[in-house]
């Protein structure tokens, strides 16, 4: 587990699977994820977290509050050791946003990544139309690098996706 003042990251359990299910089927979380929203079962989310955990280049922490109690996730892929960078998603409740949990959740796994696997440098994409979200990277330290124009489609809409960088302190 790693802690911080208000959040935690673990791994995940079979315990978090209502929660982890909820949050993949949120078809608004979904979109802003720039994921396909469709229904998911428990035994598919059970899947998508199988899939994490097998592989090498990828990996899964449960954010949670002080008190263990499940409220999103932190999903990593793309580990890239050699030239020490990786992408970053992140998905907290509703319920939960606003009090400093996802950039907690952020900077934890940032020290991690860099401490154990030599990360230097966390990219990630964002809907450009989610202005929070952006302005929280941005407060973090990550920097716009470009802008993929009508990227994302949902529904009869074509979104912007901004594309973020962060150089991590050694």
């Amino acid at each position: 587990m790693i802690t911080g003042s208000g959040t935690a990251l673990r791994e995940y359990r079979a315990s978090d699977l209502e929660v982890l299910t909820e949050l993949r089927n949120d078809l608004e979380v979904q979109r802003l994820l720039l994921a396909r929203p469709r229904p998911n079962t428990g035994e598919r989310v059970a899947e998508w977290v199988a899939g994490l955990g097998s592989d090498s280049h990828a990996a899964l922490f449960v954010v949670t509050t002080l008190d263990d109690a499940p409220i999103g996730f932190v999903q990593i892929t793309s580990i890239d050791t050699v030239s020490g960078h990786c992408r970053l998603g992140i998905a907290v409740r509703a319920d939960h946003q606003r009090h400093g949990h996802g950039r907690e959740a952020i900077e934890l796994v940032a020290g991690y990544l860099r401490d154990t696997f030599g990360i230097r440098k966390i990219v990630l994409e964002v809907m450009a139309e989610n202005e929070r979200a952006v302005d929280l990277y941005r407060a973090i330290g990550f920097r716009e690098v470009g802008v993929l124009r009508e990227h994302f489609a949902h529904g009869d809409t074509r979104s912007d996706v901004v594309i973020m960088e962060w150089f991590l302190e050694p």
